[in-house]
């Protein structure tokens, strides 16, 4: 058995869904090694060993593969955020696509012979509409992958180049200040740059970070959605995949645990009249309205966050058998927490009719899918 702090050569031979390479070691245990691709040939040091794996830190790129790239960031690998700049985006969203089938058969579905839509991004590069960063006398920066240490940084690769274009006067305000602080900055779909200081995530609203592949998850929900009588739209945040089918459905009702903040920045007098905001614990909502919604016809958008359902998922489905809901799309940006929704809402009499995968985080290991459902 490999002790830790040995070094020793290998060849990568495949990269995870959760970011490393894996390889075998002497011994023919699997190796994960972050910043690796297919192909490498590197030298490591044993940083972890577990019965069935092995983690290892990356010492040099003795041979590199053919699908590693340069990356266009100077401090990835140190900065937190992105996991794959050195990979080529083909092989990035390969990954992504396998990783969340492999999720579904992990827990017995099966997908191969499902219908599938694919919208990787078009750019990988300078998407996000938002960045959250921590400031102080070094000027502004990300916090390195596991700890609260700061990488600073003078621009981000997968940023707008709005806010790159706002990061040096933001960078004095933060000198300024000789104190440490988070900040947060957004481009609004107008163009116009905000700057939040010292507030809670999302502060101005929670808003997908990728403007235009939010736009093509919304037209793929409009394209399969049938209308109907009622919508609900369960962490439906500010109505993102809702509202733009409010004129299909004679009720929507969305809930969130947010949603009186949400409805703040919204403003009530664009809501649709047949829209309503319930500002609620999805689960707790869904058990005290199990008797909402019974006329025929309907959809349902579950759309929560990372983790998933979890514990809310038998109130929902309790909604769900006592309503008029006939189709279902289930939203997720974490494969496996998707997945085993995916699983369970099948286990409850759901069909799973089609996939679809979007990349809203190029550069990292996230990305979102969704499966349409149908009562049986």
């Amino acid at each position: 058995m490999l002790p830790e702090q040995q070094e020793f050569e290998l060849t990568i031979v495949d990269v995870s869904r959760s970011g490393p390479g894996v390889a075998r070691d002497p011994d023919g245990r699997v190796v994960f090694v972050p910043g690796t691709a297919p192909g490498d040939r590197v030298r490591v040091r044993v940083s972890k060993v577990e019965k069935r794996f092995v983690e290892a830190e990356l010492l040099e790129v003795i041979a590199p593969s053919l699908e590693r790239v340069a990356p266009r960031c100077r401090v990835f690998g140190k900065c937190g955020g992105c996991q794959w700049q050195h990979l080529d985006y083909s092989l990035q969203w390969r990954t992504k696509v396998s990783g969340a089938l492999h999720a579904l058969s992990r827990v017995g579905i099966r997908a191969d012979g499902l219908p599938r839509d694919e919208f990787p991004a078009s750019d990988p590069w300078s998407y996000r509409n938002r960045i959250q960063l921590r400031g102080g006398s070094f000027g502004v920066g990300f916090y390195s992958r596991g700890s609260h240490q700061v990488v600073p940084i003078d621009r981000c690769e997968i940023a707008r180049e709005e806010l790159n274009a706002a990061l040096p006067s933001n960078r004095d305000e933060a000198i300024r200040r000789d104190a440490s602080s988070k900040l947060e900055l957004e481009v609004s779909e107008s163009g116009e740059v905000s700057a939040t200081w010292n507030s809670g995530h999302a502060a101005q609203g929670f808003r997908q970070i990728h403007d235009a592949q939010n736009a093509l998850l919304q037209g793929w929900i409009a394209e399969k959605v049938n209308p109907g009588r009622v919508l609900l739209d369960l962490y439906g945040g500010s109505g993102n995949l809702s509202l733009g089918l409010s004129c299909r459905f004679d009720r929507v009702h969305s809930v969130d645990i947010g949603a009186g903040r949400l409805l703040g920045r919204l403003g009530g007098d664009v809501l649709p009249a047949n829209v309503k905001f319930h500002s609620s614990d999805v689960g707790k909502w869904a058990s005290r309205n199990r008797s909402i919604e019974s006329s025929a016809g309907g959809a349902c958008i579950i759309d929560p966050p990372r983790e998933g359902c979890g514990e809310a998922l038998p109130a929902i489905c309790g909604l769900l058998d006592e309503s008029s809901i006939t189709q279902l799309f289930a939203v997720g940006c974490d494969p496996d927490s998707w997945a085993r929704d995916v699983s369970r809402l099948v286990s409850k009499g759901w069909r799973l009719e089609c996939l679809a995968f979007f990349d809203f985080f190029p550069q990292t290991i996230h990305f979102e899918s969704v499966a349409c459902l149908v009562r049986v």
